[in-house]
């Protein structure tokens, strides 16, 4: 909505912020944003190529999740329901934060990525705003709710 503070966790080498003058570095963003669960920073060594070429690695905390508590998940400012477009407007508004304000890095220097529900705000992300990013990964994304959620078939739907 470009007026909630999205918390975001930045990792990256140390050198990498000590030196930018105004360099863009190659940057991946991720985010959940469902369910009220929060993503936390953590230490995770898949990341360790990524940090080690210089990649700048970022978790935006989106409204969908639980890090500022319940009400980042609730209605009528969180992202339940009829307010799940919270979620994927904070996502891109990172995004454009990184670019704009930061200046650490570009649309062309940009990759996203989420899984399972992280997916669906991946590609609602990239629908949104399709020239921001230059790479984005939907790892097993659940981006057909309203089939998925009808098919007694497929398990936790009944």
């Amino acid at each position: 909505d470009g007026q909630t503070l999205i918390p975001v966790s930045l990792v990256y080498k140390k050198d990498i912020m000590e030196n930018n003058d105004t360099k863009h570095h190659p940057t991946h963003v991720t985010g959940y944003g469902s369910y009220g669960m929060s993503e936390e920073a953590s230490f995770d060594y898949t990341r360790l190529p990524l940090l080690n070429r210089g990649v700048i690695y970022v978790i935006a905390h989106v409204r969908g999740g639980g890090e500022m508590g319940r009400q980042w998940y609730e209605e009528p400012n969180g992202a339940k329901y009829k307010c799940k477009m919270n979620t994927f407007n904070d996502f891109v508004d990172v995004a454009r934060w990184l670019i704009s304000s930061r200046n650490i890095t570009t649309s062309e220097l940009l990759s996203c990525e989420g899984r399972s529900a992280g997916g669906l705000l991946i590609g609602a992300s990239v629908n949104q705003d399709p020239s921001l990013w230059k790479v984005a990964i939907l790892g097993v994304p659940f981006v057909d709710v309203l089939c998925t959620m009808v098919d007694s078939t497929i398990p936790l739907t009944v």
